[in-house]
């Protein structure tokens, strides 16, 4: 079973436009190897309530971008047993903003990798987020 390596995130303000950077690697078993095992991989930013003691009008995490494309392919072993993935995305800063009206900012934000076994294959998706990083938007 394919693991997730550390995640870093970053994200840059510029004007009206904020750019996010995520990096990290997939690490394959040997057997993912041998055997040219599929993983359908997302990476999506959220917005983070419920580890920041936002109070609970916040709610819980939001989905703010998919810094995969849509119709991703699935990520396969090479020859080694470690892919090093990069994603970049310039979006509206204020898509960002999820802390608003009486919750209060910061913005916390962090970037959620999931891998599923791609069928015919079985077993269950794994799952790895990035440290928060901490905006004031709006």
């Amino acid at each position: 079973m394919a693991r997730i390596g550390p995640i870093k995130l970053t994200v840059k303000i510029t004007g009206d436009t904020a750019t996010a950077d995520v990096t990290y690697n997939i690490l394959f078993s040997k057997t993912d190897v041998k055997k040219q095992q599929a993983y359908e991989e997302e990476c999506r930013l959220i917005g983070d309530d419920t580890n920041a003691n936002d109070p609970p009008a916040a709610g819980g995490d939001d989905t703010l971008e998919f810094m995969t494309p849509m119709f991703n392919k699935d990520v396969t072993p090479g020859a080694s047993e470690t892919s090093a993935r990069h994603f970049t995305k310039s979006f509206r800063a204020l898509d960002l903003n999820e802390d608003m009206n009486a919750i209060p900012n910061p913005d916390e934000i962090r970037a959620l990798v999931t891998l599923r076994p791609a069928p015919p294959a079985a077993g269950k998706a794994v799952r790895r987020e990035s440290p928060m990083v901490k905006l004031k938007l709006g």
